[in-house]
């Protein structure tokens, strides 16, 4: 033992060394190498978005100087539209304003067109004008580019809100020759769309971006607004160099040479830090192959020693499990070997312990279920023999028989306590309640209806014993026999039919029904397997549902005053 302690000893020195040295190299290539080389990687991707969204932006402008170019010329080409500036009536501005529209889309995004002719009223295309629409064409900005002959300038971004929703604007204006004069062209400009990709592409390669137009106003933020101050601190003329150091982070910044704006995007140390994770698993990869190394020297030394124990505890979860029938096998004579026997035996003794108790209580729990089904009301047999006692007096020898014959039917098969089975078929059980029904209808009279819904096929099913005649008899009792008159009246229904993996037993009655209050009573007893009654009926039946499948569940009474009572019960399989 001493000796195989100094060896364990030697193994953990020997792998606690590889293991400080393996880490030590590999946060040195990481200090030396990977961090300043992620870095620059980290931020050549933040540039490259900064590209991106230029790219975009550009894109947006180009379709907007080729769509007033195609504009310009459908225009050029307008009978309407010339003749209103030869003639401004408001007859001919109504027609152009139409033919306008017609030549106008407004399924990407653009939102109005105005075009204008020295000083004849405006045209548009019949679109929504906005407030703010109107203050641009007042504006200096539109005022220079109608004194000037040919140009093409974009104006200030700014915001219009039509239906309560905002729409970032920029227009676009272009002066062209029409009929030896110049027109203007002003074209507004929805940026949402174009908003909705420059997103996409910052919130995947920054914390923290914005958006400047032509006058350097900030029109558009995105990101984390933690860093919103310090990334703003960054003016647009850093467009120029590209890269500024700012506190946590670094600030990129790029200029759209077509439309002016320019983007300042904000990384932060965190950011990059966080590009480390692919390397960082790789440091990890390497660490577990040396590890796996070790553990292969390990196992070459230790791996006969520990397998045994290993077979042990795999067997011994099993048995935890409830497989009592795997043994352990024996492969050596020491104390593990000593430790598999001990084992194997205690797996023996305690395999014919459950199976003692297992037997024990399957005969104790066929013998009260048995008890139970042998319970009979003593009021019903004294009840039917006075009535058999009545007809003899009256010498109806035949109802005599009939109704004898009936009693004796249903004691035989409640007096079969040795029969230790707890199922019969459904027909035999069918037999026993149409004796009970028979016996009744001798000692109550009245017009009483039963119906049968069995099918066929389900006659040689197994069910628990005894279970249909007490409800038949708590229907009769409780809700068919009138006060009044005392003989039965009303129709009793009895099904049985296949439902969620077993058989469901229904009995509904159309008679006086169950007050709230008592079935409120009645329910908590059926949900109260702990709780033993007097009576032969509910609380016989709830409490051999409880023996049966450990919960009284599946017994449901539903009723309400004057709309009679149902109960079922769902029989699983035993």
């Amino acid at each position: 033992m001493k000796r195989g302690r100094t060896i364990q000893g030697k193994l953990r020195r020997r792998i606690v060394l590889v293991g400080l040295a393996s880490f030590f190299v590999a946060t040195l290539l990481s200090n030396l190498v990977w961090v300043p080389m992620l870095r620059s990687r980290a931020l050549k991707t933040a540039k490259n978005g900064n590209e991106e969204i230029t790219s975009r932006i550009d894109s947006t402008l180009e379709f907007i100087d080729n769509y007033s170019e195609n504009l310009a010329l459908s225009v050029q080409q307008n009978t309407a539209i010339q003749r209103y500036f030869s003639d401004p009536t408001a007859s001919n501005q109504n027609i152009a304003m139409l033919s306008l529209s017609n030549l106008t889309s407004y399924e990407g995004i653009v939102r109005a067109v105005f075009l204008e002719m020295n000083d004849s009223p405006l045209l548009d295309s019949l679109s929504r004008i906005c407030e703010a629409d109107y203050e641009l064409l007042h504006s200096q900005w539109y005022q220079d580019i109608r004194d000037s002959e040919f140009c093409r300038r974009l104006s200030r971004v700014y915001t219009v809100n039509i239906n309560h929703v905002d729409y970032p604007t920029v227009a676009y204006a272009r002066n062209f020759y029409l009929n030896n004069r110049w027109c203007t062209f002003v074209i507004f400009t929805s940026l949402n769309d174009m908003l909705y990709d420059v997103r996409t592409v910052g919130e995947n390669n920054y914390d923290y971006f914005l958006l400047r137009d032509s006058t350097g106003a900030v029109f558009y933020t995105a990101g984390d607004e933690t860093w919103a101050e310090r990334t703003a601190a960054v003016g647009p003329e850093a467009g120029l160099s590209g890269l500024t150091e700012i506190t946590s982070g670094t600030a990129l910044t790029r200029r759209s040479v077509s439309a002016g704006w320019t983007i300042t995007s904000f990384v932060s140390n965190a950011n990059i830090l966080r590009s480390l994770m692919p390397y960082s698993l790789g440091l990890l990869m390497s660490l577990a192959c040396l590890l796996l190394m070790m553990l292969i020297v390990l196992s070459t030394s230790l791996g006969k020693m520990l397998r045994p124990v290993v077979s042990l505890a795999k067997t011994m979860d099993g048995a935890a499990k409830g497989n009592l029938e795997q043994k352990v096998e024996i492969c050596s004579d020491d104390e593990i070997g000593l430790l598999q026997q001990s084992y194997n035996k205690m797996l023996d003794d305690l395999r014919r312990s459950i199976d003692l108790i297992a037997e024990k209580e399957r005969t104790e729990q066929q013998i009260r279920f048995g008890l139970l089904v042998s319970q009979i009301d003593p009021h019903f047999i004294c009840n039917t023999i006075n009535s058999i006692n009545y007809l003899a007096r009256k010498n109806r020898c035949e109802d005599v028989v009939t109704v004898n014959t009936a009693l004796m039917a249903i004691l035989r098969d409640r007096l079969r306590v040795n029969d230790i089975e707890i199922t019969d078929t459904v027909a035999k059980e069918t037999e026993v309640v149409e004796q009970y029904l028979k016996i009744q209808r001798f000692m109550y009279g009245g017009d009483l209806r039963v119906v049968w819904d069995v099918a066929p096929e389900l006659r040689e099913e197994q069910i628990p014993k005894n279970m249909i005649q007490p409800l038949v008899e708590n229907a009769l009792f409780h809700g068919l026999i009138d006060q009044e008159s005392g003989m039965l009246d009303g129709e009793l229904r009895i099904a049985l039919q296949r439902a969620d993996g077993g058989l469901l037993l229904t009995v509904r009655d159309n008679g006086v029904g169950i007050e709230p209050e008592k079935l409120e009573e009645l329910l908590r007893r059926t949900r109260r397997p702990d709780e033993r009654g007097s009576k032969i009926g509910l609380s016989n039946i709830r409490s051999r549902l409880y023996y049966l499948y450990g919960t009284a569940d599946c017994l449901k009474i539903e009723s309400a005053p004057g709309q009679g009572t149902t109960i079922s019960i769902l029989f699983r399989s035993i």
